[in-house]
């Protein structure tokens, strides 16, 4: 059933202005993954060279990958539009390959139809054009990133309830048929098949075009694909599924090639493809004839989704509902023993694997926690983050974690990557990061927890070790064992909680009337190599420290092969202090006096804040909680 063509209303005066805007936006994004790459562009810098506000780039591009998307690089209608506008009594497919295996420049088809709604959107169609030099950057921005190609899967997968509608609604059309008319298979089936052998087909394409084919060529290769795909799809209304295994087509190879082998040819050396495990005989036997399965029954990357057992597949052969077997899994309605033993036998025996994916759409949620941080070597944070997961993995969230070597460049685009991918709580132990670097995620309705630093902005709660206390009494300490020129190691500009230590540091010092030489700060970097440089500046001072307190044990460790490079001994000639406690403190020699900054712990509470928040469970704005710091003595000082 063609629909009827309807008068649009003109755009309001703000309408015009969002609509410049996103053009704005996804122009200025293409040039700059022209120039640098699709995966080096961060969100923060399409913002600042399109004089908009990163909120405002996620307003109208929520992933970044839709920014590239916005346009088709190869003009393609979506099946879904051809469907919508498709003749009287044309079926699906033949409506799709009609539409879709026109010339994508020129004039229109001369069909010898009657002009009506579908013949002006062939026209149309046709009239714009897509321009060869755009699509060749285009193809080769594609080629070389694999976030893009991931995407393209997701997108078109997205499209397969459109379509699906689509099909049924035209089911009651004069001559349409029924849905199953293509090859006696139910719309979605139908619908599944076709966006596969389209997705395919358009990929092949794209990826001659980046590879050095002229555009006219390669598009004109790729519409015979996709019409001998779709053909392969509608030939048959015997009710016999055109897809069979052993049908006798397929045992021939077919009567086309797929374009997943030129795919694969053209995809960058370094990704292997992975054939699909279904793609052999119904009992894992090699093809008959060795021929290559149609482009609608395989993918180049990967398994096709089809293949994935569903939840309703569980549900039949265990003999219950949908919704019983949704309970079965998640336990949040009881479900009868018997009844839970079946849902498991199924699942073991289809080796079904719930789809997150899916239940983050019905739920608005990703189960999903991000947690950046500025060194994982560093054995601090391995440790931080396996208190994170103590606590999120039995209430089903999974960590996303995202290293920064300590750039606030790099926060600020790990900040945006975790946007992007819809987290639905961030927790972050940066140094760099300012108060506006948060507002997009604050903005976004993302809980936030900052590890570290002090409680300084609305929708920000905080968590930290108590660390200008912890410095504090590391200093005294040393005071009390008979050292009065301390030093102090810590990181480039002393941000974030290496700030608090060294204030800390220097409060004990006034404290106590001794030497509080700015000279005997050294600003250097969070590692052992950080930490060994610092010291040697220290030592090479004209009056020299007897003792050196460390921002963390790291850097306390280097400090250590300082003194042993210039034969000092630890701690008769110097003293060395550390900051956390890490397992390797008790295992150099000698061993490292420290003050334990409990890790796991900090990521436990951590994460039971985020669950608080993500659970409605606290009206407050901010929230600080602070885990007390531990002196702990070994022979180092």
């Amino acid at each position: 059933m063609v629909p009827a063509p309807s008068e649009e209303r003109p755009p309001t005066r703000r309408e015009r202005r969002k609509g410049e805007t996103r053009r704005a936006i996804a122009g200025t994004a293409r040039r700059l993954f022209a120039e640098r790459g699709f995966e080096t562009v961060t969100v923060a810098e399409i913002a600042a060279v399109a004089d908009v506000s990163t909120k405002t780039v996620f307003n109208h591009f929520p992933v970044k990958e839709q920014i590239f998307f916005e346009v088709d690089p190869l003009g393609w209608p979506a099946p879904e539009r051809a469907l919508r506008e498709r003749r009287a009594g044309e079926r699906p497919v033949d409506a799709i390959r009609r539409v879709m295996a026109r010339p994508s420049a020129g004039a229109g088809e001369d069909t010898g139809h009657t002009a009506d709604a579908a013949d002006a959107a062939d026209r149309d169609y046709a009239a714009d054009a897509p321009d060869a030099g755009a699509v060749a950057v285009h193809a080769r921005i594609y080629r070389d990133s694999p976030a893009l190609r991931s995407y393209s899967r997701e997108m078109f997968a997205g499209q397969e309830r459109a379509l699906r509608e689509a099909i049924e609604s035209g089911a009651d059309s004069p001559g349409a048929g029924s849905p199953g008319a293509d090859g006696g298979l139910g719309a979605g089936v139908v619908a599944a098949l076709i966006l596969a052998a389209v997705r395919e087909v358009w990929e092949s394409t794209l990826l001659r075009i980046a590879a050095g084919a002229a555009f006219e060529e390669a598009a004109a290769l790729g519409r015979r694909e996709l019409d001998a795909a779709l053909d392969l799809l509608s030939r048959d209304p015997s009710g016999r599924d055109p897809l069979d295994r052993d049908s006798p087509d397929l045992a021939r190879g077919g009567p086309w090639k797929t374009p997943a082998a030129e795919a694969a040819r053209l995809l960058p050396a370094d990704e292997p493809v992975r054939e699909s495990p279904g793609r052999q005989g119904a009992e894992g036997r090699a093809r008959p004839g060795g021929g290559d399965a149609p482009a609608a029954g395989r993918d180049v990357r990967g398994p096709v989704r089809g293949d994935r057992p569903s939840i309703t597949r569980v549900a039949r052969l265990a003999g219950v509902s949908a919704t019983t077997v949704s309970h079965a899994l998640n336990g949040r309605r009881p479900v009868a023993d018997e009844t839970r033993r079946r849902v498991l036998a199924a699942i073991d025996q289809l080796g079904y694997r719930p789809n997150v994916l899916a239940r983050g759409l019905r739920t608005s949620r990703s189960q999903t926690i991000g947690l950046i941080i500025p060194d994982i070597t560093n054995p601090f944070y391995p440790a931080l983050a396996r208190g994170l997961q103590d606590v999120l993995g039995p209430a089903g969230y999974d960590e996303i974690i995202s290293n920064t070597d300590g750039d606030r460049e790099l926060e600020r685009a790990a900040i945006d990557q975790m946007i992007a991918r819809q987290v639905d709580g961030l927790a972050f132990a940066v140094f760099h990061t300012h108060a506006e670097d948060l507002l997009p995620v604050i903005g976004a309705g993302i809980p936030v927890v900052r590890l570290g630093g002090r409680l300084a902005q609305a929708g920000v709660d905080v968590v930290h070790s108590d660390d200008e206390g912890g410095a504090a009494e590391a200093t005294r300490y040393l005071l009390e064992r008979g050292y009065r020129r301390i030093g102090f190691v810590c990181g480039p500009h002393a941000e974030g909680p290496a700030a608090e230590r060294v204030a800390g540091y220097r409060s004990a010092l006034l404290a106590a009337g001794a030497d509080a030489d700015p000279r005997l700060v050294a600003h250097t970097h969070f590692s052992r190599a950080g930490g060994s440089s610092g010291t040697a500046r220290l030592l090479d001072l004209p009056e020299p420290p007897d003792a050196v307190l460390c921002a963390n044990d790291i850097m306390a460790i280097g400090a250590l092969d300082t003194a042993e490079e210039r034969g000092l001994r630890v701690p008769a000639d110097l003293a060395v202090m550390g900051f956390d406690d890490i397992e390797a403190a008790s295992l150099v020699s000698p061993g490292l006096t420290t003050m334990a900054n409990p890790a796991r712990e900090i990521g436990q509470a951590c994460a039971r804040r985020l669950l608080e928040r993500l659970r409605g469970g606290t009206a407050e704005l901010s929230a600080e909680t602070v885990i007390p710091a531990r002196l702990v003595r070994r022979r180092s000082a």
